[in-house]
């Protein structure tokens, strides 16, 4: 492990998440959302450029990135305490919560399709440059594989869930950095590979319906839409927070997995 597989797994990672949050940028401006920021990166702001709506930033952790949408987030105010929501108050326009429920499943839905899109591409460029099949067939072979990484994926989980693997064969970001080592040595296109595999990763664990997940989001919204009963956005945030936690909990075992893993 060293520093040039650090860097080039933050990369990997960083396009990943651009990728998805380019999705939900995308969907929330053709529904008509005001998208207050697109950020590249986290941390203190290297760069800023305001467009004709969006501000568009690089920040200087190079991790991630994300996209705020207007009335996305509840009220703090300056002590960081929740400002109560008026259930009879009109939403402000152009936010996320002045659209119908389609349309923020679709934005909702887009970051992961974004990423299931970039794994084909990913994919198509691989069937391409191999040079065995014509431009028609190359496009078949992508979508195959990408259905392929998402059936592969799928299966991991249910034998996750039914206990035929345990959590110590999941890795975390430092064994994604082991694994991005050997993968460079192998070349370019099992990089690449690898990386279309993350981003299908990405996509369909992101619709998991689990707190903090845009999937766990998607559900209360489903779940308002059968009891047509709105969660108010205090339950919702509170909903979102213990997820987190949860989230943090497990990427914390994930990590310690990883490290004895490599100690090993």
């Amino acid at each position: 492990m060293n520093i040039y597989t650090i860097l080039i797994t933050l990369l990997i990672l960083s396009v990943l998440v651009v990728v998805h949050e380019w999705g939900h940028f995308m969907a929330a401006r053709k529904t008509g959302v005001f998208v207050e920021e697109f950020a590249i990166g986290m941390g203190p702001k290297l760069f800023k450029h305001q467009g004709k709506e969006t501000l568009f930033t690089i920040r200087a952790i190079p991790i991630g990135g994300f996209c705020k949408m207007r009335g996305e987030e509840p009220k703090q105010d300056e002590d960081g305490n929740l400002i109560p929501s008026d259930p009879l108050a009109v939403p402000e326009e152009g936010s996320f919560e002045s659209k119908t429920k389609g349309q923020k499943l679709l934005i909702l839905v887009a970051g992961s399709a974004m990423n299931i899109i970039f794994a084909w591409v990913c994919l198509l460029i691989i069937s391409l440059s191999l040079g065995q099949m014509n431009f028609f067939e190359a496009i078949g072979n992508a979508f195959l594989n990408t259905w392929r990484f998402a059936g592969l994926i799928f299966q991991s989980f249910v034998m996750l869930f039914t206990g035929q693997i345990g959590f110590d064969n999941l890795a975390g970001p430092i064994g994604m950095v082991s694994m991005v080592g050997s993968f460079i040595n192998e070349g370019f296109i099992v990089l690449l590979a690898f990386t279309a595999m993350l981003s299908v990763n990405l996509g369909i664990i992101n619709m998991f319906p689990l707190p903090a997940l845009d999937g766990g989001r998607v559900f209360i919204i489903l779940i308002e839409i059968i009891t047509r009963r709105k969660f108010s956005p205090e339950v919702e945030m509170k909903i979102n927070y213990f997820g987190f936690i949860a989230l943090i909990a497990l990427a914390l075992i994930i990590a310690i997995n990883d490290i004895m893993r490599l100690a090993a």
